[in-house]
């Protein structure tokens, strides 16, 4: 998996470089199962996924974890936003 293999390398480089990255491939994060409230009562964060526009997943869970974290996703709103950044670099092609 190319796509995957350049955003393991952007991680380390720092959030723009992620960012960057990520336009470049067309990739953008998406919500996959909203939070919900655990047992104990307590929400929990969204699952997210990394997507083309055709829908393909790009990256496995591991790596899904590390740009969750990279980005500070926790909630819908932090996934809009990063959304929003992603599509708006320079490297993004309609």
């Amino acid at each position: 998996m190319v796509i995957q293999d350049d955003i393991k390398d952007a991680i380390g480089d720092g959030r723009d470089e992620l960012v960057r990255v990520l336009a470049t491939h067309g990739v953008l994060p998406t919500i996959v199962e909203s939070g919900g409230s655990s047992l104990g009562g307590l929400s929990s964060s969204p699952t997210f996924r990394l997507e083309t526009s055709d829908g393909t997943s790009v990256a496995d869970r591991q790596t899904r974890s590390k740009v969750v974290d990279a980005l500070g996703m926790s909630s819908a709103d932090d996934c809009e936003t990063v959304r929003e950044e992603i599509q708006r670099h320079d490297a993004w092609e309609d």
